[in-house]
């Protein structure tokens, strides 16, 4: 019912907040454009002032230059007064800072030098990029074409002072009236008039520009703040249906699932009801409760099944232990008295008789190696001994000592290489060794010399594998698993002795010591025994 429930009301919820979200965003964005709509057309409104007021500003450069050169002949005014010209019409660049102060402090610099002569922007093309409106651009080119104007009757009067003559005096005083007289400030006011005219279109579009930005940042901040506040209405509806589908807090639900995966089953201290996650929560809490409570009584159980096998399988052992001891003294009896009848009636009765008694004295025997077999296999299964360090070099010494009669006999060839340290104990690794040897050594082949050799790699830090290869009549691959199995003997008993067992006990020790052991063979290609156990000087 929880699924069903959040999937009615949270994926409407999740696109209703999606969808105003995004109109959030773009109401936000146009709203933001719009505020930079209202700094760009005052961006506008000072870039066109500038222009105007380099216009301005040449113009009356240029009159105060040719009036200080008519007055006092120094070159350098004459010089300005052309870079002015040169600079406004684009044939040399404009310096730094010249929409500053400049004129007025170059001329006083005692490291001033000229304008560099090359490319510049003329100034109409200055102004034809400003993006003017045509009538604002018309006022200026108007003003541009009164001040260039202008500049001819100023030549005239710099050439009136630069002529030779004796009149050198009339002339100077004449070209200073030429700039002074009505004519010229008439020809400087059709030069300002245009601007000033500029300057009232230009602060008509700004306000213009500017108030529409400001009617349409009005809009989208009306817009932006409704849409916030429909936000935050939404995610307070939202919040309020999630905590309905919880049942409580997003803390209440991540608290009671650490409870829960705490192993703590026990009531939420705040009851939540109806089909909410808490609730569900509360519901599944019971049911772990009550499958934690089953689960303990089924290991109370089990524990005392295993209590129970364990002394099954200890009084099974014992009764194998005593029973295997026991056994022993009577068979010894059965073949020591076989054996008495064998020396004093041997010849006396029929050849049968004495084959009988043979019989008797070999399973005799072989029953005695099974006890004695079993007994071990019983010891080894039993006992419980910690693993210590031992020298596997000093066990397979000892193994061989135990094997020396067969070893004699058989003329085999026992080559033992470097042996490490291994966890084990010390008995048990001493019979797992005389197990494998002798193996090699009974199933060797009647067609060459046995060789058998024990040695051991590191596969890992902490673990050593070790091999006893022969090369005996090898094992067929598809009884590699069975020989470990007990009392199973590939060969018929009639052609070698032994009871089935070695190989069992060699994996009931291996295991034990925390390894695993293996066979890798083909028959008449000898055969090699692997085992695992674990290094001693990590320990």
């Amino acid at each position: 019912m929880v699924r069903n429930l959040g999937e009615r009301r949270l994926p409407r919820g999740v696109w209703l907040t999606g969808g105003l979200f995004v109109a959030f965003v773009i109401s936000f964005s146009l709203y933001v454009f719009s505020e930079k709509q209202i700094d760009h057309a005052n961006e506008q409104r000072y870039l066109s002032y500038k222009l105007a007021d380099q216009l301005r500003q040449s113009s009356d450069d240029l009159t105060r230059m040719v009036r200080t050169y008519v007055v006092t002949g120094e070159p350098i005014y004459k010089q300005s007064y052309l870079d002015i010209l040169d600079i406004r019409d684009g044939l040399r660049p404009q310096p730094e800072n010249y929409d500053r102060i400049y004129w007025d402090l170059a001329l006083l610099d005692p490291h001033f030098r000229r304008p560099d002569l090359g490319p510049g922007i003329p100034l109409l093309e200055q102004m034809r990029r400003a993006g003017f409106t045509a009538e604002e651009f018309r006022t200026l080119a108007e003003a541009k074409a009164s001040s260039d104007e202008l500049t001819n009757r100023e030549f005239e009067a710099m050439a009136l002072v630069e002529s030779a003559g004796p009149d050198r005096a009339d002339r100077r005083m004449r070209a200073v009236l030429m700039l002074h007289d009505d004519v010229y400030h008439r020809a400087k006011r059709a030069i300002m008039t245009p601007i000033n005219a500029f300057y009232d279109l230009v602060e008509t579009r700004t306000l213009a520009t500017v108030h529409q930005a400001e009617t349409i940042a009005l809009v989208f901040r009306l817009t932006f703040i409704a849409l916030t506040v429909a936000v935050g209405a939404l995610i307070w509806q939202t919040a309020a249906e999630s905590r309905a589908i919880l049942g409580g807090t997003v803390q209440d639900v991540h608290a009671r699932i650490t409870r829960i995966g705490q192993g703590d089953f026990s009531p939420s201290p705040s009851s939540a009801k109806g089909d909410s996650v808490l609730a569900g929560l509360d519901q599944m809490a019971a049911k772990l409760a009550t499958l934690e409570a089953e689960r303990i009584l089924a290991t109370a159980e089990l524990r005392d099944m295993n209590e129970a096998l364990l002394r099954s399988n200890s009084d099974l052992e014992q009764f194998a232990y005593v029973a295997s001891h026991d056994l022993q003294t009577p068979l010894r009896n059965i073949v020591s008295y076989t054996q008495l009848l064998e020396r004093r009636y041997k010849g006396q009765m029929d050849a049968d008789a004495d084959d009988f008694m043979g019989f008797i004295v070999e399973n005799t025997k072989k029953m005695t190696q099974l006890i004695s077999d079993l007994l071990e296999y019983s010891r080894a299964s039993g006992q419980a001994e910690p693993l210590e360090p031992v020298p596997a070099d000093v066990a397979v010494a000892q193994a061989l000592n135990n094997l020396k009669q067969d070893v004699a006999s058989s003329g085999a060839d026992i080559r033992i290489g470097d042996l490490p340290r291994v966890m084990a104990v010390q008995s048990h690794l001493v019979s797992l060794f005389q197990n494998l040897l002798e193996n090699g050594i009974k199933y060797r082949s009647p067609d060459r010399r046995a060789r058998i050799s024990v040695t051991a790699e590191r596969i890992a830090p902490d673990q050593w594998r070790f091999a006893v290869a022969d090369n005996g009549i090898g094992i067929d691959p598809q009884y590699h698993a069975k020989v470990f199995e007990i009392f199973q003997r590939l060969n018929p008993a009639s052609e070698t002795t032994g009871t089935g067992i070695g190989l069992t006990l060699c994996r009931r020790i291996v295991h034990r010591f925390g390894g695993t052991i293996w066979v890798d063979s083909e028959l008449d290609k000898g055969a090699t025994f692997f085992f695992t156990l674990r290094d001693a000087e990590g320990e």
